[in-house]
């Protein structure tokens, strides 16, 4: 495979379909040259992103990795035999990604590994076929990891998003220590070092919900977990989403696989931010979170009062 070796623009990518506006659609992250300051060339990051039946989100997703405005990108993609639009897609965006597959597999962890395991790049992450990544993520991956060599996993932020799109709310996690707090980090704010997933092995793929828990569980006894203090990935909340069917399951795995890795009972995820923290969120980043999620307010209101009426 050949990576992408220069920062995809708008102009490099098809157009987007009718009406479709905003990020990743008609705007774009500012791209870097191809070196960082100390004139050594910005890591190749490769990104998995495994898909089965996503027609309706995956193009989304494809813009905003290969929008992200990063020299040095690798991008997989593998699909489980689709039966809708998505191959459509995937051929429509062949020219910009570097390796796609469209078989029956074995589900979506099955998916994740084949992508990682033909994956090259130093710096490794995968995302879903309906999450998105925020502008400029890649890049503030690769200066993080270029400034902390000691670090082998960097995670952020997310941003929760409906089926529409619209931003719903936010998840601030606070850093990774598994002694003191207990959580799932996001799979789309997170990124890790080859090596250390060469250490640790790949993801378990009999699970089917707790893939993401039990892998960065165990690359924590691999590596040191850096915090990024940043949103670097969009969490799509609808009610098809898998986690959001069936979140018993997801409970029973997490709290197994927990249990084995670090000898503790597993809780529940941090809880969600206060409406004033969400506030401040909102007022320091206008445009990131403030605009769209008083958009989103508005439009429930229009709807709840139309009904009303």
């Amino acid at each position: 495979m050949t990576p992408i070796t220069k920062a995809l623009t708008l102009h490099d990518l098809p157009a987007p379909p009718p009406g479709k506006t905003g990020w990743p659609w008609t705007e774009q992250s500012k791209p870097v040259g191809d070196r960082i300051s100390d004139g050594s060339k910005y890591p190749r990051i490769s990104i998995v992103t495994p898909s089965y039946n996503q027609g309706k989100f995956i193009e989304e997703t494809i813009r905003s990795v290969l929008l992200q405005g990063y020299p040095n990108l690798e991008y997989i993609i593998i699909d489980g035999g689709s039966t809708d639009n998505s191959v459509e897609i995937l051929q429509k965006y062949s020219p910009c990604i570097n390796y796609w597959v469209s078989e029956i597999d074995n589900g979506q962890t099955h998916a994740i590994n084949k992508g990682l395991r033909i994956a090259t790049g130093s710096i490794l992450g995968w995302i879903n076929s309906d999450d998105l990544y925020v502008k400029n993520t890649l890049q503030k991956i690769a200066r993080a990891s270029y400034h902390n060599k000691s670090y082998s996993v960097f995670h952020g932020n997310r941003i929760l998003l409906n089926e529409r799109g619209e931003v719903t709310g936010l998840s601030i996690p606070p850093s990774f220590v598994p002694e003191i707090t207990q959580y799932v980090i996001c799979s789309e704010t997170t990124f890790w070092r080859k090596r250390v997933m060469e250490q640790a092995g790949y993801l378990k793929e009999e699970l089917q919900f707790a893939m993401d828990l039990e892998f960065f569980g165990r690359l924590y006894f691999y590596g040191k977990f850096l915090k990024i203090n940043d949103y670097l990935g969009y969490f799509r909340c609808y009610r098809q989403n898998k986690s959001s069917a069936i979140p018993h399951i997801k409970q029973e795995e997490s709290s197994r696989e927990w249990k084995k890795l670090f000898n503790t009972e597993y809780r529940s995820q941090p809880k969600k931010i206060s409406k004033t923290r969400l506030i401040r969120e909102a007022i320091a980043r206008p445009f990131l979170i403030g605009s769209p999620y008083i958009y989103h307010k508005l439009t429930c209101f229009q709807k709840k009062y139309l009904t009303s009426r």
